[in-house]
């Protein structure tokens, strides 16, 4: 990252600010708003200008969230399933029931006093489900979605080169069922559960096994059941973005070829075509070789990833203390949280590839000619993992050195401001005691004697504070 970028622009600030208020934290803050607005109508008698403004708020509030959910729905990768999401059902009924009360023939009958009672009843039910949906809808947005995000896509590689071709997905099960089939390689994206119980089926092996290692898996990790090896991984798509993507990647290992499957599009087949010829691949079994490419893959993934990682805090680490701004902390503490999830997967990718180098592990039909291979790759994790470690422990050292100038700066202005206190408590208190006018009173004080003492008070304490050190 150059050091222009590292600047918060005005532009994506205002993104910033836009998808903040499309965010549950301020929706809900909404949701309440109107609530607390919609009970006062019903509990209490509002003068005619109190009652217009409670209305325009109302109105105000159901607009944006008719705002939100037009956002959400263009940019949902699933239309049936963002309609059928019974979250969505109720924000959608937030919307609609009092646009319900606009039209011509409904507001009259809605213009009786039961009626109205009844829809602002409804009206604080559905936006109240709104503001306790809020974590809800918080935690089921931070977790993996079910649904797929598009129809399943199939490439198929054959075992003689490269070239990636389209498949469908019958092809594949037949593939998975055959004991005898030509090596191949298949990537199968956009998988749901329903799909993974498919593939369960051809492969003769658990539903439960496949959930478990790619919908519910968290961390990389290899295990064996049947005739198959299941390595799972994190393959960093577009890691020069910022956040990178990470996608799960569950890569099955057979005697026949190998299978990698995964949750959303992944630009798999691409990266292992743009990957350099290895002449001591060429010699290992289809499957053997394919499962080092794809290893391979996710590995210079990474490294890409740490090498955005340390050009991102170089340009942070040549900007000027004093522009210690809040932007300047969001951006560190976006990077801290990537490094330290980069951190915890080459530590377990680098577990995986050692236990495949050291025999701990085999794979399908393996001869064991890989494993000087697979050293290699382990060798090269350590040193991505040790890599991402130093770029952490420099950031954190630069947030703290930050952190510790704006202390600095805060405690020196309040030293700043301690100075002027005390330097003003002095005239205020013999003020007090002896009043502005000296004159006919029974003190034996002239102005200026009272002044001279004074200031001669007021040199004193700046003494005190010089050799204190606060004016420096």
């Amino acid at each position: 990252m150059l050091r222009s970028e590292v600047p918060f622009p005005v532009k994506g600030r205002l993104m910033s600010l836009f998808v903040f208020l499309l965010g549950e934290a301020f929706l809900g803050f909404l949701a309440i708003v109107a609530v607390a607005s919609a009970l006062l109508q019903m509990w209490f008698p509002l003068t005619p200008t109190g009652n217009v403004l409670v209305n325009l708020v109302q109105w105000g509030i159901i607009g944006w969230f008719a705002v939100e959910y037009v956002t959400a729905f263009a940019f949902a990768r699933s239309k049936p399933a963002f309609l059928r999401n019974p979250w969505r059902a109720i924000d959608f009924a937030t919307i609609i029931i009092p646009l319900l009360t606009l039209l011509p023939g409904v507001s009259n009958a809605f213009r009786s006093s039961p009626a109205l009672r009844l829809i602002r009843l409804v009206r604080v039910v559905t936006l109240g489900l709104r503001v306790t949906g809020v974590v809800t809808r918080e935690r089921i947005r931070q977790s993996r979605d079910d649904e797929p995000a598009g129809p399943v896509e199939v490439c198929v590689v054959p075992g003689h080169d490269k070239s990636a071709s389209a498949s469908s997905w019958d092809e594949f099960l037949d593939w998975m069922k055959s004991d005898d089939a030509a090596p191949k390689w298949f990537s199968v994206a956009n998988l749901g559960r329903k799909e993974l119980k498919a593939v369960a089926d051809a492969a003769e092996v658990s539903q439960e096994f496949l959930e478990s290692h790619l919908v519910d898996a968290t961390y990389p990790h290899i295990e064996t059941e049947g005739a198959y090896a299941a390595v799972f991984s994190w393959l960093v798509e577009a890691p020069q973005r910022s956040p990178a993507e990470r996608n799960g990647l569950l890569l099955l290992a057979s005697p026949n070829g190998v299978a990698t499957l995964s949750r959303h599009s992944t630009d798999l087949t691409r990266l292992i075509k743009e990957l350099r010829p290895r002449a001591e691949l060429n010699r290992l079994p289809f499957p053997i070789r394919m499962t080092c490419e794809i290893l391979r893959a996710v590995l210079n993934q990474d490294e890409a990833l740490s090498g955005r990682f340390e050009r991102e805090l170089g340009a942070l680490e040549e900007l000027p203390l004093h522009e210690s701004r809040p932007g300047f902390f969001e951006h560190t503490f976006r990077l801290k949280k990537e490094l330290s999830a980069a951190q915890t997967d080459l530590w377990r990718l680098k577990s995986v590839l050692n236990e495949l180098a050291d025999g701990e592990r085999k794979l399908p039909g393996s001869d064991g000619n890989e494993k000087e291979f697979l050293r290699q790759l382990a060798h090269d994790a350590e040193y991505l993992y040790d890599t991402i470690v130093n770029t952490r422990e420099e950031l954190l050292s630069l947030i703290d050195l930050h952190l510790n100038v704006v202390s600095f700066d805060m405690n020196r202005v309040m030293r700043l401001l301690a100075v002027v206190s005390v330097l003003g408590l002095i005239p205020a208190v013999v003020g007090g005691l002896f009043g502005m006018n000296l004159v006919d009173n029974p003190w034996p004080f002239t102005l200026k004697e009272v002044s001279f003492f004074v200031v001669s008070g007021m040199v004193l304490c700046l003494y005190f504070f010089f050799v204190k050190g606060w004016l420096r």
